[in-house]
């Protein structure tokens, strides 16, 4: 080897200690779509990306509120990730033989196209806090909320099948399901829930994820459909039983809320949480005749959303809207008269977990 040569290869392994490895590192994927405020950092870089901007492993991507953005990677595979979301790039090899494709879901919602591999070693694995997904040809969403210290993952399955475990605290799988077209899946505490998915829930949920610390500016109608499964205190207790009872039923004691629960047992007040937004709540008075009153409230303010309510077999909705406007808003309702919890959607279509308490 020649001085010159030596000389050469030397100023390369020089320039790749102290130039970051990301510089030198093949693009795995690529944005095909980029709406309102998305980063891009990458070795503690901050970048704004267009579309057909490059995506290097290791790259987090994040939305803010109102933003979203799509990708396609080099399998054609395509993730599109709605506001208030983070994933990361944690591994991502194709080739002829082999996929590995590991994706790293902080919060919020991603909904995925996989590309099915034939033929080869196949590994596509998106993890969150909560659970890890398994994937193979197979379309589905991915949902990962947080209320305090507690968080939710909810996972609807649109294609194929998924391999869905349920993680401790600690990160060890404790629990492992498979579920496949049409079911969706709730995990929390370990638990892991399957229920049929709700006609039209998928949909509703591709439009993005929602905090509500800025409150339904144009108004909401919350619809909330009862009978799936529900977690309670870390048992899973499928949704079932009689009408319910409160202040203003013929019954005191709470009981599970099914399609026959009658609407005078959720009439009272009751108030309102959303799991990935800190500070808001709203509190709402149901009245006969289908008056409902609501106060939504942040840290700083309250807005007050006069409108109407209705309860009729499995489907619970308020129509709320102080300065017009409108929407639409759907979910899964477990829980009982007194106490429940709503995998359900904004007006924007975009996705939410209520924690509902009477008060």
């Amino acid at each position: 080897m020649s001085k010159s040569v030596r000389r050469f290869l030397s100023f390369l392994l020089v320039l790749q200690l102290i130039i970051p490895y990301s510089t030198f590192a093949a693009a795995v994927g690529e944005f095909t779509s980029v709406v309102g405020e998305v980063t891009q950092t990458r070795a503690k870089e901050v970048i704004t990306p267009v579309a057909k901007s490059p995506i290097e492993l290791k790259d987090l991507i994040a939305t803010d509120r109102n933003s979203s953005t799509s990708m396609v990677f080099s399998d054609d595979s395509t993730i599109m990730l709605s506001e208030n979301t983070k994933l990361e790039i944690k591994e991502f090899l194709f080739k002829e033989k082999s996929r590995t494709g590991i994706f790293s879901l902080a919060i919020g919602k991603v909904t995925a196209a996989v590309n099915k591999f034939i033929g080869g070693d196949n590994v596509f694995e998106v993890h969150s806090p909560t659970a890890v997904v398994g994937v193979r040809g197979t379309g589905f969403e991915f949902i990962e909320s947080k209320v305090g210290d507690a968080t939710t993952a909810t996972v609807i399955c649109t294609e194929g099948s998924l391999t869905i475990s349920a993680l401790s605290a600690a990160g060890v799988i404790i629990s492992t399901s498979v579920i496949v077209a049409g079911q969706t899946a709730v995990i929390s505490g370990g638990i892991i829930t399957v229920s049929a998915t709700i006609a039209g829930a998928a949909a509703a949920a591709g439009a993005g994820l929602s905090t509500a610390g800025a409150g339904l500016s144009t108004g909401a109608i919350i619809g909330i459909t009862a009978g799936a499964l529900a977690v309670t205190g870390g048992v899973a207790v499928a949704a079932g039983g009689g009408g319910g009872g409160n202040s203003s039923s013929s019954s005191s004691s709470s009981q599970t809320i099914t399609t026959t629960t009658s609407s005078t047992s959720l009439q009272g007040s009751w108030q309102f949480t959303e799991q990935a937004t800190s500070g808001w709540y709203m509190n709402c008075s149901l009245s006969a005749n289908s008056v409902a009153s609501c106060n939504e409230c942040t840290t700083t303010t309250c807005v007050t959303w006069p409108g109407t309510w209705s309860f009729n077999a499995s489907n619970l909705s308020f129509s709320l809207a102080p300065t017009g406007g409108g929407g639409s808003m759907g979910g899964t309702i477990s829980g009982d008269t007194s106490n429940f919890y709503v995998s359900g959607y904004w007006a924007s279509g975009s996705s939410a977990r209520f924690h509902c308490v009477r008060q």
